[in-house]
């Protein structure tokens, strides 16, 4: 390894920064709205999740990195642009990673879950999902996610959307139940 390392650059190889790297445009907007919660008892780990909210600026920054590091052409690039911002008109919607101990409270796509997801927007208001999917294993997912590993079950949850809201509206994601609350609010952060 040493040796590759003194080796000299091929002609024509470009070593780029990780896909979610915070010098990226993706990895800021993915700091700026992924949150993070934990739930014990006692010494005992009951829950750990990662939620992102992908909104508008955040699925902004995923086509302009995808673009850059897939070379997409103009047109190809913004038709991605335009299916990502249509999907962020129609619902709100969060990757979430979860880590429980047991397989069995991991479950949050079947509808005798014991976990409950609630979105809180600004007004008080709160609707529940109108689709939970539990999403496959990939390696793409970890290169987007970085917080995904192979402990955590992957989720997208997508809630209804009603009139438009500005761009200042920030919602508060909940996963509630027997066990407890995790709380994900995408108020603004000292992020």
């Amino acid at each position: 390894m040493v040796l590759a390392a003194c080796a000299p650059a091929r002609q024509g190889v470009f070593l780029t920064r990780d896909f979610a790297d915070p010098a990226t445009a993706y990895g800021r907007a993915l700091r700026e709205h992924t949150r993070s919660a934990e739930l014990y008892s006692g010494l005992d780990t009951v829950a750990k999740a990662w939620a992102t909210w992908r909104s508008p600026p955040l699925r902004e920054a995923l086509v302009a990195t995808t673009a850059a590091r897939y070379r997409l052409g103009p047109d190809e690039a913004e038709r991605m642009r335009a299916e990502e911002l249509r999907a962020a008109r129609l619902a709100w919607e969060f990757h979430v990673a979860l880590y429980t101990p047991s397989p069995d409270t991991n479950d949050l796509e079947k509808p005798d879950t014991l976990w409950r997801a609630v979105l809180e927007l600004p007004d008080g208001s709160r609707v529940e999902p109108v689709q939970v999917v539990a999403l496959p294993k990939n390696d793409k997912s970890r290169v987007e996610y970085p917080y995904v590993s192979p402990w955590t079950r992957e989720y997208t949850l997508i809630f209804p959307k009603t009139g438009e809201p500005g761009p200042e509206v920030r919602p508060v994601l909940w996963l509630t139940g027997p066990y407890g609350t995790l709380r994900f609010d995408f108020g603004p952060s000292d992020r």
